[in-house]
């Protein structure tokens, strides 16, 4: 049954009282504290609701620094006087306490400090986790420590987007919308994953401890030939697929669409768009749902930005857009006049023109490096796409010639026995980092394994900066067209129509000033910067100490990424490859042995060319596993500056340099030789 496991406010109605009801419903859309006594009430209500749907536990869940979801499950059962009840309490509904310092706190919290505190979320709806035949309360969470630091992702988001609501709010009042009274923003997230064999995971130990391949030579057939984008979805995938929209309807969750991706074994699912809260909370719950169904089908879902060398790698789309409490969308041309369409347009140009650090930043991790600037994903340096019809729409627009609309027409098939259909006015880039597609924003850069909150959290942020300048301009009286006039100007330079995979782009990205941050290390740097400290902490969302907490945790979790893979590699080396080659190697000395003493004209000499490669290659192997192991040891004990550069600098090349010795002779090696899966068993199975 659709939404059978979610608490709507529909639903809630039906166990308060309306007086209740209307109080709650009231707190939430004008951002009043919530009284103890409504508090009592609704928690009442839920555990009711709960208690109806099976539930048998409650759990608070939040999403602590280290890119997962967490929860501690307590029972609603309990005893008083000596007799059994059920509990659950306002304070129960809105305040959670766990163990802040076994979670990233980077020094805020220390083992001996460890109090935190979960708190309620209530732009989030709560809703019930099944499992077999248990059943489980969820309520969705911030994550606090115990001096009111934030330690999550969600709590920036909160305060963010509660910051762009009230300048946008602003805006639209001063420009003559006086009956906007919030503004939320709103997320489609397409999120791409691999699917494969649960038995092919399993002799995978690389996959399965970083998430993937440290060797592999590339398929036998190309993506490009194999065709498996849109294509026919087998019978096995579409019952995996079926039962995945099954359990997220049941919480709350639309999957919109789904289909194959361009890689082999490659699939997407979109979800349908929600605030933003709600859409990156549902997100996990896809995430989670894609995980468990796959282990009843005997599949493993990865979501490793790059599973695969040589195969396209899986990101997470964010459509992003703006709409008023009045459910009209700022950014779709015709709902506003055409002085506010462009302030808000060219605010975000503006916006992310000066903080496209920041915005790379939100995309950055060990995974995404990996994909990031190869052709399949966007290159690392941020441009917008507009689309020549809203290029030419500003234009005009500052040059006060009204400019022609364009005609929508259908388009000429050429036969009568298709429908007609319009011709949209622009087109899509699926190049471009971000990417305007008619009413939203479309955000490429972000990689299949992480969290949405942080890139809608700067999102929020920097447009709410933006919006501030302009609204202060605006209350001076200057107008609405020569702050887009100004705007425009000095940022035009970050909009890029053509090809983003095209060589050319990053020369003319440089000549315009345009900054290209390749990796994670100087990503997570931009952090630290005085202005972007001091961004985000005249908008309420971070303080220093909170921004210094994220930084830490985001460069610990990079560097702890890099050291597992360097230890697995070269545990996979010693334990694996070298005596598979050694074993290899034996046989053809004993099939040349053979045949030299057979008596037959056999001319077995090519077997010494084979056996000499084989033992050169093993002899570099076991070189570059010393030199790897020393390499290793000087990272785990260097300092916080010095560990993601030798991360950095010295271990992922030796990575690729190992890798190359073992990929280009891996499709030599005969089955039974094979330390592990390929890639055509794995991608083609």
């Amino acid at each position: 049954m659709a939404f059978e496991f979610v608490l709507t406010d529909e639903k809630l109605k039906n166990y308060m009282d309306s007086e209740n009801y209307n109080k709650y419903i009231n707190i939430k859309s004008e951002h009043k504290p919530l009284t103890n006594d409504l508090a009592d009430n609704i928690a009442d209500a839920i555990k009711i609701w709960a208690q109806e749907m099976g539930a048998t536990h409650y759990t608070h869940w939040f999403f602590p620094l280290t890119g997962k979801s967490a929860e501690k499950q307590v029972a609603f059962v309990d005893i008083k006087d000596k007799k059994l009840i059920t509990s659950f309490c306002g304070s129960s509904l809105t305040k959670g306490e766990t163990d802040a310092s076994s979670f990233p706190s980077e020094g805020e919290r220390v083992t001996f400090e460890a109090r935190g505190y979960t708190v309620w979320d209530m732009t989030s709806p709560v809703f019930i986790k099944e499992d077999g035949d248990v059943k489980v309360l969820y309520i969705p969470t911030a994550f606090i420590g115990y001096n009111g630091v934030s330690l999550d992702e969600k709590m920036p988001l909160l305060r963010a987007n509660e910051r762009l609501s009230d300048i946008a709010t602003k805006v639209l009042n001063i420009l003559g919308y006086t009956d906007v009274k919030s503004v939320h923003t709103d997320l489609g997230i397409e999120q791409e994953y691999f699917l494969i064999q649960n038995e092919m995971y399993e002799k995978r130990k690389d996959i399965v401890l970083t998430g993937r391949t440290l060797f592999g030579c590339s398929p036998s057939i190309s993506q490009e030939t194999y065709h498996h984008y849109f294509g026919k979805i087998d019978h096995n995938l579409r019952q995996f697929m079926h039962e995945v929209d099954e359990v997220l309807l049941k919480m709350g969750v639309i999957g919109k669409v789904q289909h194959n991706e361009v890689a082999p074994a490659q699939h997407e699912i979109v979800q349908r768009f929600f605030t933003a809260t709600v859409a990156c909370d549902q997100n996990r719950l896809c995430m989670d749902a894609l995980d468990e169904v796959a282990k009843k089908h005997n599949l493993k879902v990865l979501f490793h930005e790059k599973p695969f060398l040589g195969v396209n790698g899986s990101g997470k789309h964010n459509n992003w857009s703006i709409s008023t409490n009045l459910g009209e969308n700022i950014l779709e041309v015709g709902n506003f006049d055409e002085d506010t369409f462009m302030l808000f347009f060219t605010a975000i140009l503006s916006a992310i023109d000066q903080h496209y650090d920041l915005l790379r930043m939100s995309t950055a991790g060990a995974g995404n490096d990996q994909r990031l600037g190869g052709n399949e994903a966007p290159p690392s340096v941020i441009s917008v796409y507009v689309g020549e019809d809203i290029e030419e729409m500003i234009n005009s627009y500052l040059s006060s010639q009204k400019k022609q609309k364009t005609k929508v027409s259908a388009m000429d098939l050429k036969t009568t026995y298709l429908a007609p259909i319009m011709k949209d006015n622009c087109d899509r880039n699926r190049t471009s980092p971000f990417a305007f597609t008619g009413n939203k924003f479309e955000f490429r850069m972000l990689g299949a394994s992480q969290s949405p909150a942080l890139a809608n959290m700067v999102l929020s942020t920097i447009l709410s900066d933006e919006l501030t300048k302009c609204y202060e301009q605006l209350k001076n009286g200057k107008s609405a067209k020569e702050i887009v006039r100004q705007n425009y100007e000095t940022h035009k330079k970050i909009v890029f129509n053509g090809n983003s995979y095209d060589i050319e782009w990053s020369k003319l990205a440089k000549s315009r000033g345009l900054v290209d941050i390749k990796d994670s290390v100087e990503a997570y740097s931009s952090l630290l910067k005085e202005e972007n400290i001091a961004l985000f902490e005249r908008n309420n969302v971070l303080n220093k100490r909170e921004i210094k907490v994220r930084y830490l945790s985001y460069i610990k979790t990079y560097c702890e990424s890099i050291i597992t893979e360097g230890t697995v590699l070269n545990n996979i080396l010693n334990k694996q490859i070298v005596p598979s080659l050694l074993n290899y190697l034996s046989f053809i000395l004993k099939t040349f042995e053979y045949c030299k003493n057979s008596g037959t004209f056999i001319d077995a000499t090519y077997l010494i060319d084979i056996s000499k490669d084989i033992n050169d290659r093993v002899k570099t192997l076991v070189d570059n596993s010393k030199k790897l192991q020393d390499i290793l040891q000087s990272a785990i004990s260097a300092d916080i500056d010095n560990k993601p550069i030798i991360c950095r600098d010295k271990l992922l090349p030796l990575f690729s340099e190992i890798r190359n010795v073992f990929d280009e002779v891996e499709h030599k090696i005969p089955s039974e030789f094979k330390p592990f899966p390929t890639y055509d068993d794995m991608l083609f199975d």
